[in-house]
Formats: C-alpha cells, structure tokens, sequence
C-alpha cells in the first residue's frame, strides 16, 4: 500500500505534457514560471515539477542552463541589477554557490527564476536570460506551444 501510495505521489509532480525529446523550438515555451520563446536549435530537457514550480535544462547556442521556475515565490536575495519594467522581470547579480553561479529574475510580484551555471555567466547567456518572461499562479500564459503543467490526477 506504502509503495503505491508513493508511486501515485510521484507521478503526480511528473510533468505530463511532452517528453522531453519533445520540447525543442522554435516554439513558445511556457514552464512553472518561466515563459521562453525558444529559437531554433534550442531545446528543454525537464527535470522536476510540483505545486508551486518545476526545474528544466535549457539547451541553445550560448550553452546549457539549469532553470528553477516559482510560480509562488518571495523576493529572490541579493541586489537587483536591473529593475522590473513593462513585462521584463527584475534581475539580480550573478552570485558564486557551491556548483557554480546562480542568478535570479522575478516580476515584482510571486513569479521567480533561478539560473545555475557551472562558471560565471557569459554575455550569451545573460542575452538568453533577456528574454525570459515570467507569469504566476493564476495567471495564463498565450501562446504556449510547449508547456509543463501541474495536474492532481
């Protein structure tokens, strides 16, 4: 019984959308909070989901990135580098951690984004991170060709 109960847990925080062969671009690509417009060549390789948010790898021409999307989230720690505006989301410093660099973005609100590289942020990556939306629970996204959801089946 213990052994079902766990099984069906974690097929619930699966995300069911597509497999992750399936998800490349170009297409609108819209995670747990993180919206992305994927270019040709890029692709998401998802990891995690859950309630409030998920985590993918983010694979393109700058390199390969390790996302970590909250849709109810808090202010990310450190200081903002460059503030929220119209529909762009704040970002912060790249910060050093124990497996490299992180660096968040957050829309001023309770949608967030973690970003984890092994070695400091390149200007290609930091040019891929300019464009990352972010919504929040209870908010839609359109567009989204390319998706992973919560479900509670």
């Amino acid at each position: 019984m213990r052994t079902c109960l766990i099984v069906a847990s974690l097929l619930c925080l699966a995300p069911i959308a597509a497999s992750a062969g399936e998800l490349a671009g170009p297409a609108r690509f819209c995670g747990y909070s993180p919206v992305i417009d994927l270019l040709e060549g890029e692709k998401i390789e998802t990891l995690q989901g859950g309630i409030h948010g998920g985590s993918f790898r983010w694979h393109g021409a700058f390199g390969i990135l390790d996302v970590e999307g909250i849709g109810w989230a808090r202010r990310p720690k450190g200081r903002i580098v460059a503030t929220v505006r119209d529909d762009e989301p704040a970002r912060f410093a790249q910060r050093r951690t124990a497996d490299g660099y992180e660096m968040a973005i957050w829309n001023g609100a309770h949608g967030a984004a973690y970003f984890r590289s092994a070695s400091p942020f390149t200007r290609e990556q930091l040019n891929a991170i300019a464009r990352v939306r972010l919504f929040e629970e209870g908010q839609e996204p359109e567009g989204c060709a390319l998706r992973t959801v919560f479900v509670w089946e």
